[in-house]
């Protein structure tokens, strides 16, 4: 069955969904982007997506031709299309519409289209015996917003994988941030310890502290490298990850070398809470 797009208030192909190429988000790379997982046809913890990318336009000053619940029905009736029955990963991106003198951006002009697939599941032995980060010296701009710039992201993909490790971490003056695309957790005497700022607050960390709370001591704060490399153990969050072990930094072993047991409590809670919802 061919896969369907919504894209400026329609519902089309997606071999058809077409983007302008004097759009803000391809000639600038100005817009916002977010990725959502669905459990059972119902996009995870929408009203949290939504208020995070609502936020973000509200700093770049875009607009959005549709309401939340516009937003939410478009995004059930893609994946009951697109991925019935399975879980689907969702993808919604607000550029800035065409340019005005090939830079100026202009309210109203802006493209929004949401995209869904079956999600295809990592591969087990990632959770069962833990990845591997490799770390780059980074921060990004703009850090508290979901933006279409993943420069640094994409141009690190290949030593990624020839490194064979699942992330990228960022660091910067000797401070731990955030992956490419994950937050990242330590573990350190029983208490679970994430960075919270220059970093984008996912959806899926704020489950797991949520998850966390009152069983295991958190704090939220700044994490030195150091840390992380003398941690307990450590994890990384997403919408397409959940949660994954991890246990070695640029070839640094955490820990025993093995996901945790609080990590493996958290996997547990977590699985549980999203077949409940």
């Amino acid at each position: 069955m061919e896969p369907l797009c919504f894209i400026n208030g329609a519902t089309v192909p997606l071999k058809d969904a077409k983007i302008g190429v004097l759009d803000l988000g391809v000639l600038r790379s100005f817009g916002v982007y977010d990725g959502l997982t669905a459990f059972s046809g119902e996009p995870f913890r929408f009203d949290d997506h939504w208020e995070r990318f609502s936020a973000a336009l509200g700093t770049l000053g875009l607009t959005i031709p549709h309401t939340k619940e516009e937003v939410r029905a478009a995004m059930r009736a893609i994946i009951a299309h697109n991925a019935p029955g399975s879980r689907a990963n969702l993808r919604m991106v607000l550029t800035g519409g065409a340019a005005e003198k090939g830079i100026g951006h202009i309210p109203g002009r802006e493209t929004l289209f949401i995209t869904a697939e079956a999600s295809t599941p990592l591969p087990a032995a990632l959770y069962e015996r833990g990845g591997r980060l490799i770390r780059h010296e980074h921060q990004r701009f703009m850090p508290e917003i979901k933006t279409t710039n993943y420069l640094t992201a994409v141009m690190l993909q290949k030593k990624r994988i020839e490194a064979e490790a699942v992330e990228i971490l960022y660091t910067s003056r000797d401070r731990v941030l955030e992956c490419a695309t994950s937050n990242v957790f330590i573990v350190k005497d029983g208490t679970v310890i994430t960075p919270d700022a220059d970093i984008l607050k996912g959806v899926t960390r704020k489950v797991v502290l949520e998850l966390a709370l009152g069983t295991y001591p958190v704090e939220e704060r700044a994490v030195s490298i150091d840390e992380l490399l003398d941690a307990d153990e450590v994890f990384i969050t997403g919408s397409f990850k959940d949660i994954m072990p991890i246990v070695s930094v640029d070839g640094n072993t955490i820990g025993a070398g093995v996901p945790g047991p609080i990590t493996h409590d958290l996997m547990k809670r977590f699985a549980e809470y999203t077949k409940a919802v």
